[in-house]
């Protein structure tokens, strides 16, 4: 366990610091290995927690030749303070809907139930992991430590890290180490029938420009016969008015003709 504070802003150069520890048992101790800055206590470093219970009461006294210091104090719940270790036995198992991400509670201090935790799952795309754009997700404990992770489309490589703080407080600890799973192979797949459709596309375009070329040169090496025009059919009105023009002139001069009329005579009865 780390403490530390700072120096006032008001304190003498000779000032010095020293922290005392007692527990419920009304068992109390000293720093047992300062950290320093310039020779002044500012920190304690606790290798040895055995001694520690729940709640401990904490005091920081300084001493100075020159003016009195003002201690400070405190009492902690150690449970609300400590930072706890990244979670055990992270594996991930996939199939073709989700991914199962599973792992077991960290090593505290003091045996706590699942429930006691809270996690925060670090999940990226293993070629994004550069930019910054991650899915932060928050389980709880009493979820059996898993998380169903939707498989995506793409199969593409991930990553997940995971850290811990305690159920009620997110005071979090340290990330764990980046765990892979899903795999490539579908992306490149995916990659490889992109640059055949494009390929494909390409070459029917090819394909058509030259048909076209070709039709052209064919076109202007054979230009089309020219066709003698059928000016009945093509001007079918005026060549009728003009045939009824013509018929009516045409009767109109047998108007002009002599008419011969015939009658028959019959014999005169002979004379007695």
């Amino acid at each position: 366990m780390n403490c530390s504070w700072a120096k006032g802003r008001a304190a003498p150069d000779d000032v010095q610091y020293f922290l005392y520890i007692r527990s419920k048992k009304r068992i109390e101790r000293e720093c047992p290995r300062y950290l320093k800055d310039s020779g002044t206590h500012v920190g304690c470093h606790l290798q040895d927690l055995s001694g520690l219970t729940s709640y401990n009461y904490f005091l920081v006294n300084g001493t100075s030749q020159e003016t009195g210091i003002q201690f400070f104090d405190s009492v902690l719940l150690l449970k609300e303070i400590e930072q706890y270790n990244p979670p055990d036995n992270i594996t991930v198992q996939c199939n073709e809907s989700h991914c199962l991400i599973r792992w077991e509670k960290p090593r505290t201090r003091q045996q706590w139930p699942n429930r006691e935790f809270q996690y925060q799952l670090d999940i990226q795309r293993r070629r994004d992991t550069s930019s910054g754009r991650s899915q932060l997700i928050v389980v709880f404990g009493d979820s059996g430590n898993r998380y169903n992770f939707p498989k995506p489309g793409s199969k593409a490589k991930h990553t997940v890290k995971i850290r811990t703080a305690d159920a009620r407080k997110a005071h979090w600890g340290a990330w764990s180490q980046p765990v892979e799973f899903g795999s490539e192979e579908t992306e490149s797949s995916l990659v490889h029938i992109y640059v055949l459709v494009v390929l494909g596309t390409l070459v029917c375009g090819l394909t058509l420009g030259c048909l076209f070329k070709r039709f052209l040169k064919s076109h202007r090496l054979f230009p089309p016969v020219p066709q003698i025009k059928d000016k009945l059919n093509d001007n079918h009105q005026v060549d009728h008015e003009m045939l009824w023009e013509k018929f009516t002139h045409e009767t109109g001069k047998s108007d002009k003709e002599e008419v011969l009329t015939v009658e028959t005579v019959s014999e005169a009865p002979a004379k007695l």
